[in-house]
This record gives structure tokens, C-alpha cells and sequence, in this order.
């Protein structure tokens, strides 16, 4: 047990200097591997431009002629709460300011809104597990994963956009417009994040204006992401209801998935 102990600290260790080595907001411009593919796995990012403290995110933006990209990539079991209960939201701004009524925004994972049909998934930071449970995750980890990716790409039915002219603002994952976006978990439930949309919708050009600011935003969750329903009824009772399979967070995490956390950052599309 100690062995193991020392080997875990000391992977922590690695992760942790190599997240230190990289900015916190991606400094330049990239262009994207000519064998880029929207489909949920990091294969063709290789190591992340930057990883951002606030949102516990590694992440790198980059463009070809025709869409700008971005993959995401998280493991902590907060961040992976908030991201499977309300999303991440992309907003492009064009006018170089913060505030801006017209700015471009994409939201995805967008679940089914029902209570009861949303996805819980069982994080390390869930409460609740029996040793049993704790014993059969141990025991086959890549069932535990098959399982979360199922439940994953079962329910990721829609994108949510505003700013977009002729985009609906309910898109379907599989949608005609070319906006491109996938998820997915691999070894050690690390979610990876992709998206491709194409330049045109942006009001961008590679041959004019061609920079922009961009706000990544992971919204704190509530009860009814977690499987919890608390109503109260005309007398003032309260109940709590708890779907089966609830993925309900330890009380010491959650300020930390209640908490909404965010960053800025500039891009100009690399030519």
C-alpha cells in the first residue's frame, strides 16, 4: 500500500510541474493539425497550450482556413461535476470588449432539461458509494468507463447558441450547419472537450478583422444536476426527492461545484 501511496504522490507531482510550465491563458496563435477530428479524444492536440488555474483546464484554440477549434481537457472530479451538469460556455466577442449584446455564444453538453432524465455520473467527489460499488470500480475500471461514455453520448442531444445569425438557438449535435462538437472519457475518467466551428458564423475573416476575445465559463451546479428536487407545496412543507443512481456530491466539495469559475482570453486567427 505504501508503494502505491508513493507512486500516486509522485504522478501528482509530474501532472502538477507540468501544469505549472504552462501559461495560464494561451499566448499565440495556432494552427490546427491537418489530421484534425472532431470526435472526443486529445490523439492530434498533443500537449495543451495552456492550463488555466481558475477552471482547472487544460486547453488549446487553434484554426485552419475554415473553423476555429478548441479542445478542453479536465480530470478533477469538481470541474467534471460542473461540466456534466451544466456545460461549457464559449462566448466569442468581436468588439474587443467584455460586455457586448451581440457576442457569439455555444454552450454543450446540453442534457435533457426533465429532472428525470438528465445523466448523474459518479465521480471520486460523490458520497454515497457502497463498498461493494468502491470494490467493482477498483476491480474493472474500463467497465466504469464504458458505462460513463455510454451515458454520456446517450443523452448529448444538443448545442445551445445565441449570437449566430440563421442558427438555431437549440442545435442538434448533429446538426447541417458544420459547427462541429464531441466529448468523451478515457483511462482515469479524463474528459476531453472538442469543438470546430466554422469561421464564417464568427464575423471574422482571415483576410480582415481577424482578433477577438473569448470567455470559457463553467457554471456552478445545483441540486437538480446532482439528482436532488426540493419542492415546497402550498402549506410550506418541503420535500426532497432523489432520482436513483443520484451522483450526490460530498458536502466538503460543494463550494467547489456550486461555484461558478471562468476566464478571458484574446486570439487573432493564425493565417
Amino acid at each position: 500500500m505504501k508503494k502505491l501511496q508513493l507512486i500516486l504522490l509522485a504522478a501528482l507531482a509530474f501532472v502538477n510541474a507540468y501544469a505549472q510550465k504552462l501559461p495560464n491563458v494561451q499566448q499565440s496563435s495556432l494552427r490546427a493539425p491537418a489530421n484534425v477530428k472532431i470526435d472526443g479524444k486529445p490523439t492530434e492536440w498533443g500537449k495543451f497550450a495552456a492550463y488555466n488555474n481558475a477552471t482547472s483546464l487544460h486547453y488549446t484554440m487553434a484554426n485552419d482556413d475554415k473553423n476555429l477549434y478548441l479542445a478542453i481537457q479536465a480530470d478533477d472530479p469538481n470541474v467534471l461535476s460542473k461540466i456534466t451538469g451544466r456545460g461549457v460556455q464559449l462566448i466569442i466577442n468581436t468588439t474587443s470588449k467584455k460586455t457586448d449584446k451581440d457576442a457569439i455564444s455555444i454552450t454543450f453538453p446540453i442534457f435533457e432539461l426533465q429532472y428525470n432524465n438528465k445523466p448523474y455520473f459518479r465521480f471520486s467527489n460523490v458520497g454515497g458509494t457502497t463498498s461493494s460499488e468502491r470494490a467493482a470500480i477498483a476491480a474493472n475500471p474500463d467497465s466504469v468507463l464504458r458505462v460513463a461514455n455510454k451515458r454520456l453520448h446517450d443523452n448529448e442531444k444538443y448545442i445551445r447558441t445565441s449570437g449566430m445569425p440563421n442558427i438555431d438557438t437549440l442545435l442538434s449535435v448533429y446538426n447541417d450547419k458544420d459547427i462541429m462538437i464531441r466529448e468523451g472519457f478515457e483511462k482515469g475518467m479524463v474528459y476531453t472537450y472538442e469543438l470546430g466551428i466554422p469561421i464564417k458564423y464568427l464575423k471574422l475573416s482571415l483576410a480582415g478583422s481577424s482578433r477577438f476575445l473569448y470567455h470559457i465559463i463553467l457554471k456552478g451546479i445545483g441540486g437538480d444536476d446532482m439528482g436532488i428536487k426540493i419542492t415546497t407545496d402550498a402549506s410550506g412543507k418541503i420535500s426532497v426527492s432523489v432520482v436513483p443512481g443520484a451522483a450526490i456530491v460530498r458536502k466538503e466539495d460543494l463550494p467547489a461545484v456550486t461555484a461558478t469559475t471562468d476566464f478571458w482570453g484574446e486570439y487573432t486567427l493564425a493565417k
